[in-house]
């Protein structure tokens, strides 16, 4: 007789299921990009790098900077997080560059 075994899946259950994704962008000309860090590396070294890389690129781009968003990382992250969709409704934001550690 054959002997017989377990098996098991080394994966978990999926805790978040799959969104369908935003349409992107044709181009950034003319758009309002928002910033997002977590402060935690060297943003305030690559955003000011970055957003004049963008705006000589792209005509028109206008950057809001992640000071307008506030520390995305920290005590009060849950409720930050979860304000963000309607914080970038409200600025009128087109695309989001983040820069969150992992």
């Amino acid at each position: 007789m054959e002997p017989t075994y377990d098996v098991v899946w080394p994966r978990s259950p999926r805790g978040v299921q799959q969104r369908r994704r935003a349409s992107r962008l044709d181009t950034l000309t003319g758009k309002r990009v928002a910033f997002l860090w977590d402060y935690l590396f060297r943003g305030d070294e690559l955003f000011p790098v970055l957003a004049e890389q963008l705006e000589a690129r792209f005509a028109g781009i206008e950057i809001v900077d992640y000071v307008e968003f506030g520390n995305l990382h920290g005590a009060d992250e849950k409720e930050r997080v979860a304000r963000l969709p309607d914080d970038l409704r409200s600025r009128g934001v087109d695309a989001v560059v983040s820069g969150m550690g992992c």
